[in-house]
């Protein structure tokens, strides 16, 4: 390492043990402790860091904000090095004339909708809920999909073109990027070779610049929200306003879920978020979040929340109508007190990576066809009722986020609390005020082992029911039943682009 050291500095090349420590942790687990973090600050130094380090067969892990919860960059070998891509932050083409942006990998979502709102302009998918860190490359790599995800989908609806360096430090293009000629304004110029690059955990480059399309802001937008005590209710009026396209985020809570954001929201009571809605809502938005308070929910039911936008007036207006044939009188409405404030504030702080009593927090997740939410939800219930004893002996509760994505997709994310001691990732991640109101809480490896085994029983529940996953990491199985054809492909793949199996070696060979 210290001819790494010598080649890049001191400033780059870092063998800071509690550093090295740090960043070879995920939310959930550690990893192999890396040998260096070493920290490019444009796209042409990871070029030429990549061809170094591909010359000396050094594993490499590429890290954007490192809010992953399935292993996704973490080391399998001491000798790995992580690349912490943060200092590529430069959002450098916004062109409204052609409606793209092209942004550095480790610009963030916040950062680059602040940068577009001058514009009134947005990408359609414009961020995951963590987008005040999370990066546009680190989205990439382990897909992402929330906001604008229920009308626009997820994060590879919204590419045009991705540039990677690969092999030993060659540059790929993706898009009419991939002609010398061409600027990136459009995806297919021949077979698709952007897909390649989403979703694939890092495991085939590491992404230098992304762009994205650009639509003009929504001038008007308005929420709608919605209880029911019954979930097969709830998933049917989700599938129907899912196929409708009228929403452009469709989210849900089931109870156990929407009483542990409850504990830690403080609508009402917290000034800072009162200012954020009437800064967006205006005054009368702050009055109703007042007067609503936090009865507003029904803790004993399930509550879905909509946000919903136009160009006009009237689109809107009408939208609404229809939403509300849509849902009612199924569902009973509410006020919408959640998606304002969630609008108002799309991107905080990632506080909820420990819940509300300084517990433990870890989700999982599937994305299965809207015929198939019904089934899978009630099996993933059985499998808690045959582990009943032990979780309650544990003290680990269990909540669920539903979200669309898309007209085809729903996604269900069982999330798992558990009383433990936190690790150093929390004492980095989570903002220093939050932790010193929380408890330290003792170590508690069973409770935590416990979690680990209903983690993968509930992927298996949902790999059972068709479901695909996003944020693949070392966790989720991909090869498990793949077509023989497409599992030779993706092999012939990864020995083109990394032939020595040096980029985050272990993802997608599970």
């Amino acid at each position: 390492m210290q001819a790494l050291i010598s080649r890049f500095g001191p400033e780059v090349v870092s063998l800071d043990p509690a550093k090295r420590a740090f960043f070879s942790q995920d939310v959930f687990r550690a990893g192999a402790t890396c040998a260096a973090v070493i920290a490019p600050s444009s796209p042409e130094q990871v070029q030429e860091i990549v061809a170094e380090l591909y010359r000396r067969t050094i594993p490499l892990c590429a890290r954007g904000a490192g809010l992953s919860y399935t292993d996704a960059y973490l080391a399998n070998s001491a000798q790995a090095v992580m690349l912490d891509l943060r200092a590529l932050n430069k959002i450098e083409e916004i062109n409204l004339e052609d409606a793209y942006v092209t942004a550095q990998a480790g610009v963030t979502w916040a950062a680059l909708q602040q940068a577009l709102r001058a514009h009134r302009v947005r990408t359609p998918f414009w961020g995951p809920l963590s987008g005040l860190h999370a990066t546009l490359g680190g989205a990439l790599s382990q897909s992402s999909a929330f906001l604008g995800s229920a009308r626009f989908g997820a994060i590879g609806d919204s590419v045009l073109s991705i540039e990677a360096v690969v092999g030993e430090g060659e540059i790929l293009k993706t898009g009419s990027a991939a002609d010398s000629r061409c600027s990136p304004f459009m995806r297919y110029f021949g077979p698709d070779l952007s897909g390649l690059l989403i979703g694939d955990a890092g495991a085939l480059g590491v992404k230098t610049r992304v762009t994205l399309k650009l639509i003009p802001c929504f001038a008007h937008s308005n929420f709608l929200s919605f209880q029911t005590p019954h979930f097969a209710t709830l998933a049917s009026a989700m599938s129907a306003i899912a196929r409708s396209g009228l929403a452009s985020e469709c989210f849900a809570f089931d109870p156990a879920l929407a009483a542990k954001r409850m504990q830690r929201a403080s609508l009402a009571g917290d000034v800072s978020t009162l200012a954020q809605v009437v800064k967006k809502q205006g005054l009368l938005g702050g009055l109703k979040i007042i007067s609503a308070g936090r009865n507003f929910l029904d803790l004993n039911q399930y509550s879905l929340h909509l946000t919903i936008e136009g160009h006009s007036h009237a689109e809107l207006q009408a939208n609404l109508q229809q939403l509300r044939a849509l849902i009612c009188p199924a569902l009973q409405e509410i006020e919408n007190s959640i998606p304002k404030v969630m609008s108002s504030m799309p991107f905080v702080a990632p506080n909820a990576i420990l819940g509300p009593a300084g517990e433990r927090w870890v989700p999982v997740h599937g994305i299965v066809p809207h015929s198939r939410a019904l089934p899978c939800f009630e099996a993933l219930h059985a499998l808690y009722a045959q582990h009943a004893a032990t979780i309650r002996a544990n003290s680990v509760e269990i909540g669920h986020l539903c979200t669309t994505v898309g007209a085809q997709g729903f996604l269900i994310e069982p999330v798992f609390y558990w009383p433990d001691a936190r690790a150093a990732f929390h004492e980095h991640i989570v903002e220093p005020a939050l932790l010193a109101k929380l408890p330290v809480l003792e170590a508690n490896p069973e409770a935590r082992a416990l979690v680990e085994q209903l983690k993968s029983a509930c992927a298996q529940v949902l790999r059972a029911h068709g479901a695909v996953h996003f944020q693949l990491g070392k966790f989720y199985p991909y090869r498990e039943a793949r077509n023989a054809s497409a599992a030779q492909l993706m092999d012939a793949v990864k020995s083109a682009l990394d032939p020595k199996g040096l980029f985050n070696p272990g993802a997608l060979a599970q």
